[in-house]
């Protein structure tokens, strides 16, 4: 599954009180994915890299008090678990990442199965916050791609499984929401096999990560010495992608973008009368488009908020309907006010015509 998918199995597991173990190769996601869940849902989340742990910072030191006359060792609150604290005093609830859970050391797994088990760490307790207990999320890579431990049969069992793969358009959905680089965004709708690459000689290679990461170079490109810009491309995708990122940078002018959208219509909005006639403007200027790419055009065109929405209708007009569907129906659950914005402008300049096509496209399949 792609890894927005695997954000509403986390708001799944959340309600069921289950942990969650996310498998998938490096620079996907996995990571970020349980960071955009914390965000939306406002839990605290701490994270803790496990390859990176001894056994002292998951569990605390030993130590010893006096009560009543009698020495007794006890253990010392380690640094994240006080944090997780003074958040759930705080009111807020929180989740406990386990990131690299098969690259740490024996021990450190050990001690992490108590926290999955019992979501307790010796006497201490992981918060409970107006009864939701911490939630556990662990991500591991595979076994069979990666040099790391296979985890015990009885730590997996208390987890659900979810195993996650690169995915392009679900990258693309979270850089939109992000607002990552749009040059970035544009070579991976018109390439989306590129979004997680690995070279055949098995050189430096590609992931969403790292195309997130050149984004951020990209955002300052006209900053960049001319002179260095490919070789930061080389060091974040490696040298095949990078001669062809390049290239697409340089032929970008070319690129079919809002701005061609928004000129044609501005354009011909007061010499053609028909929006079925400026859609097929429209329509010539995106034929050589994929379909990934046409999309990637509609989700821009909604993400302007211009006030002027007849744009994305006549872009609509000249989508397949099959592509145009598929949009409307995330648009109207992602942003229902837009929608219905969009559905009145229809019924204001054409009767509603793109959605009785639609209706049409629905009755032909059933």
């Amino acid at each position: 599954m792609n890894i927005q998918t695997a954000r509403d199995i986390i708001s799944a597991a959340a309600l069921a009180d289950d942990a969650v173990i996310l498998e998938g190769v490096h620079g996907i996601g996995k990571s970020q994915i349980v960071k955009q869940f914390a965000d939306e849902e406002d839990y605290h989340l701490e994270e803790l890299f496990l390859s990176h742990q001894e056994v002292g910072d998951i569990i605390g030191i030993p130590h010893t008090i006096i009560n009543n006359d009698v020495t007794i060792t006890t253990w010392s609150i380690p640094v994240w678990l006080h944090r997780m604290n003074i958040a759930a005093s705080k009111g807020k609830k929180c989740i406990l990442f386990l990131d690299e859970l098969n690259r740490a050391p024996i021990d450190v797994r050990q001690s992490a199965l108590q926290l999955v088990l019992e979501r307790k760490i010796h006497e201490h307790i992981l918060p409970i916050t107006n009864g939701t207990r911490t939630m556990i999320v662990a991500a591991i890579n595979p076994a069979d791609k990666y040099q790391v431990d296979e985890l015990d049969p009885a730590l997996l069992d208390r987890f659900l499984h979810v195993l996650v793969e690169p995915d392009a358009k679900a990258w693309l959905d979270w850089a939109r929401k992000t607002s990552s680089n749009p040059i970035v965004r544009d070579f991976i709708s018109e390439y989306p096999d590129r979004i997680h690459w690995t070279p055949a000689d098995g050189g430096i290679g590609a992931t969403p990560r790292s195309w997130t990461k050149l984004g951020v170079f990209m955002d300052h490109v006209n900053e960049i010495k001319e002179e260095i810009l490919f070789q930061i491309m080389k060091g974040k995708v490696g040298t095949e992608l990078a001669s062809q990122f390049y290239t697409f940078f340089k032929n970008y002018v070319h690129v079919i973008k809002v701005k061609d959208i928004l000129d044609i219509v501005n354009k011909n909005k007061k010499s053609i009368s028909k929006i079925e006639d400026l859609a097929e403007i429209i329509r010539d200027k995106i034929k050589n488009t994929e379909a990934i790419q046409k999309t990637e055009l509609a989700h821009q065109l909604r993400d302007t908020k211009s006030k002027d929405m007849l744009p994305l209708l006549a872009y609509m007009y000249a989508l397949d309907i099959e592509i145009c569907v598929a949009f409307l129906k995330g648009y109207r659950k992602d942003d229902p006010d837009g929608y219905k914005n969009l559905v009145n402008l229809d019924s204001e300049l054409n009767n509603k015509e793109l959605f009785k096509r639609i209706v049409k496209a629905a009755d032909r399949v059933d």
